[in-house]
């Protein structure tokens, strides 16, 4: 009785690095270019509003956007791997949300 017991603890004991190095591997792909470029809008969005370049209602516009971008970031992590063509959707909503940060800073109207 003792030996089976002693089998089951090695294996148990020998189990435990592999299940650990399972959890710490992420299960959602990393996007590093999309995670700065959506940093740097939201700074740009902040530094607008803090100018006074913003609107309170401009920025609540922008802030918006670039929650859709969040949400589509979301939706293409969901399956475990972000293919090309999600990427390319993400980036041409980036770029459309850019320049609205740029069109709305630069229109003129102050808080």
């Amino acid at each position: 009785m003792t030996r089976i017991k002693n089998s089951i603890a090695a294996v148990v004991i020998a189990a435990l690095p592999a299940l650990a190095l399972a959890q710490a591997t992420p299960a959602t792909p990393a996007t590093p270019r999309i995670d700065k470029r959506e940093a740097r809008q939201e700074q740009r969005i902040q530094q607008g509003v803090k100018s006074g370049e913003l609107t309170p209602r401009e920025a609540t516009r922008m802030e918006r956007g670039q929650a859709k971008v969040q949400r589509m970031e979301s939706k293409a992590k969901a399956d475990g791997t972000v293919t090309a063509q999600e990427r390319k959707r993400i980036t041409h909503e980036q770029n459309q949300q850019s320049r609205r940060i740029a069109r709305q800073k630069h229109d003129r109207q102050r808080q």
